[in-house]
């Protein structure tokens, strides 16, 4: 499978490593829901550059809190990745473990949101 990408306008400067991998909006700002969500940010632009977001395929995320191999993910409000609850929307999986903070690694799909089952 080819990872699918799209390049929208950085709203504000992403150039820092903690920016990297967080989920952006087509708005080309961190969002904060899975409803905003266009994918993950790739690289590190500066405001005004063009933001390289993966919306389908092999990403790496950051992670929001710790992240068991195959989770469920949805995200939190910082544009991190969280381990999905019952009933949340899910953007992807992890492909391995990742404590919080860390940067993990997944398979997602922004373009069709799924949801958490019991």
């Amino acid at each position: 499978m080819r990872d699918i990408t799209v390049a929208v306008e950085a709203a504000n400067d992403y150039n820092a490593d903690a920016d990297q991998y967080k989920a952006m909006g087509m708005d080309g700002d961190v969002a904060g829901t899975v409803a905003n969500a266009a994918g993950l940010l790739q690289n590190k632009p500066k405001s005004g550059e063009d933001a390289t977001i993966t919306f389908v395929g092999r990403s790496k995320f950051r992670a929001g809190g710790a992240v068991t191999q195959n989770a469920e993910l949805t995200l939190a409000s910082s544009g991190w990745l969280v381990a999905a609850s019952s009933g949340d929307r899910t953007v992807g999986r992890a492909r391995f473990a990742a404590s919080s903070g860390a940067v993990g690694r997944g398979v997602f799909n922004f373009a069709n949101p799924g949801y958490k089952s019991a």
